[in-house]
């Protein structure tokens, strides 16, 4: 029986510094029955054939545990690739997983091939990345952890996802996975964090972090302004040293450079380490679960705040925030948190809004 289900669907800070051709082969798709629990799995693995290669263009559709009686449209895709030599060979470079429900909401999809045989899975993007993670989070598709080698396209219950630079062949993909985890399995945008707050950045792949840069993260959360120990922003003077560069350790604007910045702050001679200043207020926030590596988040870490701002919850009764990157002896920046997310220096001794954030 020659079978082929369903369609090919159509593939469908800037900072201011001021205050594939598809490879169709004719085989067998196989429905494989059953349900797996791999991380949740859905119903059953959509597994298109088992016989021969994948069939590249065409659709197939599949009922899975998060779908109830809707069917999700799943299509793999294949690109041509020349090579120095004057050949080339046709590589899995994308996937397209349409219609699916809101019942499927929050959970992540993990998708993997796998060769004649079976046996460990392909690398799809790199040497190494034999997992291509999406994250539905309500509904809005974003790359999860380690997914640094694709980009993602999207509309309402669909997402395509491109391997930036395809690793596997087509000739050699003999299954296609989809299996699904739920929120608790992971975190997410708007997920509780180890700490206690709300996650607000998933990094598509690890950042360095950490008091000096040597540790690795991949998550931000935000203080949390409910529940036991929480936060309540308010407005506080940058540090107790106003007028003297604290210099490169304080100017890190990347993600991942905050908590250091923050240390260098409340290290810094002459007043750094003053009560009721950003920075020690900061260090000194212990959130419910009582760690102690809260820190005033450098620039890059505020715009994401700011772009997940109605997340965590920061209202609009608070203006502008101060991030921890020092522009000069007497200014830090700050972020127009009430209007466009607009980048200022503001000067040290003025009272600006805080929220203390960590990394993980």
């Amino acid at each position: 029986m020659d079978v082929r289900l369903g369609a090919d669907p159509d593939d469908s800070r800037e900072s201011r510094l001021k205050k594939r051709r598809p490879l169709v082969l004719t085989l067998l798709l196989l429905f494989l029955g059953g349900t797996y629990l791999v991380q949740t799995t859905l119903a059953a693995n959509i597994s298109l054939n088992s016989g021969g290669p994948v069939e590249f263009g065409q659709g197939m559709a599949q009922t899975t545990a998060c779908s109830g009686a809707t069917s999700l449209n799943v299509t793999p895709r294949s690109t041509f690739s020349n090579d120095s030599g004057g050949s080339g060979a046709f590589y899995f470079s994308s996937i397209t997983v349409s219609n699916i429900p809101s019942s499927c909401n929050d959970k992540d999809f993990t998708i993997r091939a796998y060769g004649d045989g079976g046996g460990n899975p392909l690398a799809l993007f790199n040497v190494s990345s034999t997992n291509a993670v999406v994250i539905n989070d309500g509904g809005s598709f974003t790359l999860g952890v380690g997914s640094s080698g694709m980009t993602i396209t999207q509309s309402t219950g669909t997402f395509t996802a491109y391997f930036t630079t395809p690793v596997a062949l087509s000739t050699t993909v003999f299954k296609i996975t989809i299996e699904s985890g739920d929120e608790a399995e992971s975190y997410r945008v708007g997920s509780v964090g180890p700490g206690g707050g709300v996650i607000f950045y998933v990094a598509p792949s690890p950042f360095a972090c950490g008091p000096s840069m040597n540790l690795t993260c991949s998550y931000l959360e935000a203080a949390p302004i409910t529940g036991s120990n929480s936060w309540v922003d308010a407005n506080y003077l940058w540090s107790g040293n106003v007028n003297t560069a604290i210099g490169s350790n304080a100017s890190g604007s990347a993600i991942g450079t905050g908590y250091r910045n923050t240390l260098a702050i409340v290290e810094q001679a002459g007043g750094g380490d003053t009560a009721g200043r950003a920075a020690t207020v900061a260090r000194a926030f212990r959130g419910p679960n009582n760690l102690t590596d809260w820190f005033v988040p450098s620039l890059d870490e505020l715009t994401q705040l700011y772009l997940r701002r109605a997340t965590v919850g920061i209202s609009g009764s608070f203006d502008d925030f101060w991030s921890s990157t020092e522009s000069d002896a007497n200014h830090a920046l700050i972020e127009w948190f009430g209007g466009d997310g607009g980048v200022y220096a503001n000067i040290k001794d003025s009272l600006n809004a805080l929220r203390p954030i960590r990394a993980f």
